[in-house]
């Protein structure tokens, strides 16, 4: 099983550990908005380093005191990450979920999505919102098994954007009344 580990730090030492699989997980959507709806981008490099550079600005937001940014590590190392961005004092935002394709179907991703929403319980959120592409349809099943519905686009989302919001769901969990689930094996690091 992988160890869900809450990065802490400077920034600058989460991007160390989180850089990889991150651009990883933009080059795999940037693959499958080609394949599902042909959405081709002038430069895809460029893109994806722009996106990853908006991600990278937020990391302070990520790791401070009501943000969380958490990774699954297995033997052979990252195989999934995810985070908790603060929106406002009563929402978080749900961002970057992913598991790379070998460690898929081993529980990893609702482990790390478990994990996030306890969390956000006890910071004191009210609801949890997100964004997801309409590829995404295991996700989608994930998401609603623990709760979330679909609501309209809401303001600041990054494919509103980048022009991509014809592509994406957006839901949202009210974390006031949703079920409590315990969450998967955690330890914290400063790696």
């Amino acid at each position: 099983m992988a160890r869900i580990e809450q990065l802490g730090g400077p920034p600058a030492r989460a991007e160390a550990v989180t850089g990889e699989i991150l651009r990883e997980y933009l080059v795999w959507c940037g693959e499958r908005l080609a394949a599902d709806h042909g959405v081709v981008f002038d430069d895809t490099e460029a893109t994806v380093a722009a996106h990853h550079r908006e991600f990278t600005r937020e990391l302070p937001h990520l790791l401070g005191p009501r943000g969380r940014l958490l990774v699954a590590r297995t033997d052979s190392g990252v195989v999934g990450v995810g985070a908790l961005k603060p929106v406002d004092s009563a929402v978080a935002e749900i961002k970057r979920m992913y598991v790379r394709p070998q460690a898929r179907g081993r529980g990893i991703g609702r482990a790390i999505l478990e994990r996030l929403l306890a969390d956000a319980r006890t910071i004191g959120y009210r609801a949890a919102r997100l964004e997801t592409a309409t590829f995404m349809r295991e996700a989608h099943a994930l998401y609603r098994s623990l709760g979330f519905r679909d609501r309209p686009i809401f303001d600041r989302t990054e494919a509103g954007l980048s022009g991509l919001d014809a592509f994406m769901l957006f839901m949202e969990l009210r974390l006031d009344r949703a079920a409590r689930h315990r969450p998967a094996d955690v330890s914290r690091t400063d790696t």
